[in-house]
């Protein structure tokens, strides 16, 4: 009898902690229509230029540089960018410091990259039957000091979304004031 209970007692604890793995996965990503939905908004006026210009407002004043603007397909492409890492000064003159007792080893150290992120946007801006239809598009990406792309992701936070489409909701409604 207590030949079988150490492998079943075993078993148990293995499928306790399977069970518990589980559970601490994190949730997948949003599905592609839910993130769209995040992405749009509809406004009730038949004149895409008016929300076109209205968005080059918004992404100037949340900090972004426009890149392109094709008002005839209704797309705008802007990017913001800020450093967003750097090199280790005080470990570099660590180094120096300490490269005559280690024969120059110290020298070998890293001390780290300067890094740049960049969100790029796109706005995707479609007129409808008596609505104009926007959705904004954004894509995280990294760089080390020589330009080289580090990382790229896209953006699925829902609030940056929403902090842009109701800083458009206002310019929208200002552009229509002629204010």
């Amino acid at each position: 009898m207590t030949r079988h209970a150490v492998p079943v007692a075993l078993a148990l604890v293995v499928c306790a902690c399977a069970a518990t793995t589980q559970s601490e996965l994190p949730e997948p990503p949003q599905a592609p229509l839910e993130m769209r939905q995040v992405q749009t908004r509809t406004f009730d006026t038949t004149d895409p230029r008016l929300v076109l210009k209205a968005a080059l407002n918004v992404l100037q004043d949340q900090g972004f540089v426009i890149q392109q603007a094709e008002f005839e397909l209704g797309v705008v492409t802007a990017v913001t960018e800020w450093r967003s890492g750097k090199r280790n000064e005080g470990l570099r003159i660590l180094k120096w410091v300490a490269a005559f007792p280690t024969w120059g080893a110290s020298l070998l150290l890293p001390t780290g990259r300067d890094e740049f992120s960049a969100i790029e946007a796109v706005v995707n801006v479609n007129p409808e039957a008596e609505r104009t239809r926007v959705r904004i598009s954004m894509v995280a990406k990294v760089r080390d000091d020589k330009g080289n792309i580090r990382r790229v992701s896209p953006v699925d936070d829902p609030l940056a979304y929403q902090k842009l489409l109701a800083g458009l909701d206002k310019a929208v409604y200002l552009q229509k004031e002629g204010l």
